[in-house]
C-alpha cells in the first residue's frame, strides 16, 4: 500500500504543475497585487490547521526518521511556525514593499513546506496514505507560492539596489558641485 502511495506521490506533484505551472509563471506579483496573493496564501493555510489537528488529536501511530513517536510538542512546534507564517501575512499585507518581510515571509513558508514534506513522509512511512496525500498536496501549493514570494523578493531587492544607486549618483553629483562651488570662492578675484 505504501509503495503505491509513494509511487502517486511524484504523479501528483507533475500534475499539478501542469495544471498550475502555466498560470504561476505568467503570474508575477506586485506590490498592487500582492494582498490579493497573500489573502489566498492565507487561505490556503486553513487545511494546515486540520491536518495538525488530525496529527495532534488522533491516536495516530506516527513514528519519526529516528522510529520515535511523533509527540505532541512537535506538532505544536509545527503550528508555531504556521502561526508564526500568519502574522507576516498580517504585516506584509500592510508594507507590500518590505523586502525584509518578504524574505520573512519566504523563509517562514520555506520552512512550513519543509515540514510538509517530512510530515507526508512520516505519514506515508506509518500507512497513513489520506494523510500523506494531503500533506504532499500542500506542498505542491506551497511550492507554486514559494515560487512567486521569491520572485517578487528578487524584484523588490533589485527595486532597492536601483534606488541605492541612483542615491549614490546623486550624492557624489552633489558633492562634486559642491567642491566646484567652493573652489571658486576660495579663488582669489581677477585683477584688472
Amino acid at each position: 500500500m505504501r509503495v503505491r502511495a509513494l509511487a502517486l506521490f511524484p504523479f501528483l506533484a507533475v500534475a499539478s504543475w501542469v495544471w498550475a505551472g502555466p498560470q504561476a509563471e505568467s503570474q508575477k506579483l506586485t506590490a498592487s497585487s500582492l494582498p490579493q496573493f497573500l489573502a489566498e496564501f492565507e487561505k490556503g493555510l486553513a487545511p494546515l490547521d486540520s491536518a495538525f489537528d488530525d496529527l495532534e488529536n488522533a491516536k495516530l501511530s506516527l513514528l519519526d526518521e529516528s522510529g520515535h513517536p511523533l509527540g505532541r510538542r512537535n506538532i505544536q512546534d509545527r503550528r508555531k511556525t504556521l502561526s508564526d507564517l500568519r502574522d507576516t501575512v498580517k504585516q506584509l499585507e500592510v508594507s507590500p514593499q518590505d523586502l525584509v518581510l518578504t524574505m520573512t515571509l519566504f523563509s517562514r513558508a520555506e520552512r512550513l513546506a519543509d515540514d510538509l514534506y517530512d510530515l507526508s513522509q512520516i505519514a506515508f512511512d506509518n500507512d497513513q496514505e489520506e494523510l500523506g496525500t494531503r500533506l504532499a498536496d500542500l506542498l505542491t501549493s506551497f511550492d507554486r507560492n514559494q515560487d512567486l514570494i521569491e520572485s517578487y523578493a528578487l524584484r523588490l531587492a533589485t527595486e532597492e539596489e536601483e534606488r541605492l544607486r541612483a542615491l549614490e549618483k546623486e550624492n557624489q553629483d552633489l558633492q562634486q558641485k559642491l567642491k566646484e562651488a567652493q573652489a571658486s570662492k576660495a579663488e582669489p578675484p581677477a585683477q584688472q
